[in-house]
């Protein structure tokens, strides 16, 4: 009897810690927080990270309502202000299994990006086995 009390002690376990891993992973994308400035801190690909080596810093801009919006560049000026660029790309967000793609359409072109992870402060999207990491700049505008 002892024996099943023990099989069923980790049954019941084995089902808490999938249940705690699945409700993780849904956390790791808080979509309302795509809205916003971001800036790209550095690229992973094939086990590299590549660092941006660009003098004056460039935040993408995303302005979103569920599920669709648009994405423009906003560069930091020598005198210190801000010029945000009139070309937008738009995009829509999709859910398919889980999991959220970016959807962008420009004049040119149509593309897809997953999100790996979004939070307040950090954003991961994921194209052509390339990792884009961002984060949330300190700029006022």
């Amino acid at each position: 009897m002892k024996y099943l009390d023990y099989k069923m002690k980790a049954v019941i376990l084995c089902f808490i810690f999938i249940f705690f891993v699945s409700c993780s992973i849904n956390e790791r994308i808080q979509i309302d927080r795509l809205n916003g400035y971001w800036q790209i801190e550095f690229v992973y690909q094939n086990g590299e990270k590549f660092f941006p080596k660009v003098s004056q810093p460039t935040f993408d801009h995303y302005q979103i309502e569920y599920p669709k919006g648009f994405l423009n560049k906003v560069t930091l000026e020598l005198n210190g202000s801000y010029k945000t660029s009139k070309d937008k790309t738009f995009f829509e967000i999709e859910k398919n299994q889980k999991k959220y793609y970016i959807n962008y359409k420009s004049r040119w072109d149509e593309w897809k990006f997953r999100i790996n992870f979004l939070d307040s402060q950090k954003l991961v999207l994921e194209n052509a086995n390339r990792a884009f990491h961002y984060k949330r700049p300190k700029i006022q505008l």
